[in-house]
């Protein structure tokens, strides 16, 4: 007997059969999805049921144009134009507004007859236009969310991702790219906006939401730029109420340049250049809650000119936020320096919406001279880099409650124990000259409720029977210095150099108007704007001597 040996391409499918047989396979699965699935089909009728759905679920209309049914790569929908109308109540600019929104259905779902949706993909359209969201505070202190978070909170949903359907809906995943978020208090709508916000929204236990945010803060009335990234992330809670909804929630606010930083918050550049970088968490009730902040700013410098040394400048903050009502209670901040103690800044209530009212007070103590004058270096050239006073700035400065128009109070004393230059030493250890500064009464160029610090008389002995009194003010806006006593060229010159470096050349070319070598009358002036140059001026020179008549 003899056997017959078979091919083996006789009972094994070629590849490429294997491929159209797996091809036919899949079509034939999807015509019988479509074909048990009916009621998927008529989009029409499903358009009234898809806005009907979300407008119960929001608490608000929901209007759409079109709705297109999609079974590639994912089923299902595309919806255009998706409008969610306001609250009268908050105005008549929709809460939410997208051109384009793609709703994938649970597989599962469609076997069920039952409309499940996965994800909410808020998306750019065609035209690069992407959602954009309305964040609304009325004049009675509601916000427009407030009843779409509390809607949502009663809503009877599963974890988005449990596996098995259950016998409630689990909530979708939603996200959103390219969206604008704006502010709106009362009617007047805010400069502040957050633009090319990527958003994530989901439910990963029954109880609490978890969001992610990141975007670009921007401000409608400026072209400020390169103003940084800000990334929220936490979760919120279910609650009754939007004053009781528990909050876990960090914020970071990174790489932001220091004068369109200032051009963000203000309106205006400041002047000021660096890097910013700032965070926030906020833990408890959005009516009560712990918030703890910190700011840090890097490589700090005034924008007229680069000094030598740059300064590095942190404050950590925390504070009772009222997020319902805006404000602040027992706000503490402080500020490390060089010295023992941190500059502390308190206020026992601050209403955000009217910062200019609030209570607050500064106290120094033991901050060391030298890290002040590295401050004072951010602002003129004129301090000499070898200049290194040894002594303390004490005190404290109030504010109480009021209107803008409220003066500060209270004083600073600096107790000037040495002053070393490269050339010359001064020791005061025996007799410390003490600065004591005051807060008076706005100069007419400061803006209302602007801190103006007064130096009192301080006298200054340049040697022998020279005595000379300086006294100034210093604002937001610059300073002035007066000088007056008497003093020889000499001793003018040498406080120029060394004492009073501020007032430098000026001060030495006015003594240049005397060519007596034993001390004379002085009296000077010297003012200078921060962003603008010094200006001095003899306001009393030496009378000249009179003339005598000569007889015949």
């Amino acid at each position: 007997m003899t056997d017959t040996l078979r091919d083996p391409d006789e009972t094994t499918p070629a590849p490429h059969a294997r491929r159209r047989l797996i091809l036919a396979t899949v079509v034939i699965l999807l015509v019988a999805a479509l074909a048990l699935t009916p009621p998927l089909l008529n989009v029409d009728r499903l358009r009234h049921r898809i806005a009907t759905s979300m407008s119960q679920s929001l608490g608000r209309p929901v209007h759409l144009d079109r709705v297109t049914f999609h079974v590639l790569p994912m089923p299902g929908f595309t919806l255009e134009n998706l409008v969610v109308s306001e609250d009268p109540a908050f105005g008549y600019e929709p809460v939410i507004r997208a051109n384009r929104v793609e709703a994938t259905l649970r597989v599962s779902s469609l076997w069920r007859r039952q409309v499940e949706i996965s994800t909410i993909r808020f998306d750019v359209d065609d035209f690069g236009a992407g959602p954009s969201i309305n964040i609304v505070r009325n004049a009675q202190g509601r916000w427009n969310l407030e009843d779409i978070l509390t809607q949502a909170a009663h809503a009877n949903t599963a974890p988005t991702a449990q596996r098995k359907a259950g016998p409630v809906p689990r909530f979708p995943y939603i996200e959103a790219t390219g969206a604008r978020v704006n502010l709106k208090l009362g009617n007047e709508k805010m400069p502040f906006s957050l633009t090319d916000a990527e958003f994530a929204l989901w439910l990963p236990n029954s109880r609490e939401w978890h969001l992610r945010l990141k975007a670009q803060p921007a401000r409608t009335d400026t072209n400020a730029s390169d103003t940084g990234e800000i990334r929220l992330e936490g979760t919120l809670g279910r609650a009754p109420s939007m004053a009781t909804v528990p909050v876990n929630l960090t914020l970071d606010w990174a790489h932001a340049q220091m004068g369109e930083a200032t051009r963000l918050l203000t309106g205006d550049d400041a002047g000021w250049r660096g890097t910013v970088e700032a965070g926030a968490t906020l833990v408890g009730q959005l009516n009560s809650a712990r918030l703890t902040t910190s700011l840090h700013l890097i490589d700090l410098r005034r924008a007229d000119f680069v000094p030598n040394k740059l300064l590095d400048i942190s404050s950590h903050c925390t504070a009772e936020a009222n997020l319902t009502l805006v404000t602040l209670a027992q706000a503490t901040c402080t500020i490390p320096n060089s010295g023992p103690q941190p500059i502390t800044f308190a206020s026992t209530l601050f209403d955000l919406q009217h910062p200019a009212q609030a209570t607050a007070s500064i106290d120094i103590h033991e901050v060391p001279l030298d890290w002040a004058v590295d401050w004072a270096r951010l602002f003129t050239q004129r301090i000499p880099t070898d200049l290194n006073p040894t002594g303390t700035i004490d005190g404290t400065v109030s504010r109480p409650a009021g209107n803008s128009t409220t003066k500060w109070t209270g004083d600073l004393q600096a107790t000037l124990k040495s002053l070393t230059t490269n050339n010359h030493r001064v020791d005061f250890s025996e007799k410390p000259v003490v600065f004591d500064w005051r807060s008076t009464s706005p100069a007419p160029t400061t803006a209302p409720g602007s801190l103006q610090l007064q130096l009192q008389p301080v006298s200054v002995r340049p040697g022998g029977s020279s005595q000379l009194l300086l006294t100034g003010t210093i604002d937001p806006n610059g300073y002035t210095a007066h000088l007056a006593g008497t003093a020889s060229p000499s001793q003018i010159r040498a406080l120029g150099d060394d004492v009073l470096p501020p007032l430098g050349q000026e001060l030495v070319e006015s003594s240049k108007a005397s060519v007596a070598a034993t001390p004379a009358p002085v009296d000077i002036q010297c003012s200078r704007p921060f962003d603008g140059v010094q200006h001095c001026v003899v306001l009393h020179a030496e009378a000249p001597a009179p003339k005598t008549r000569h007889k015949r």
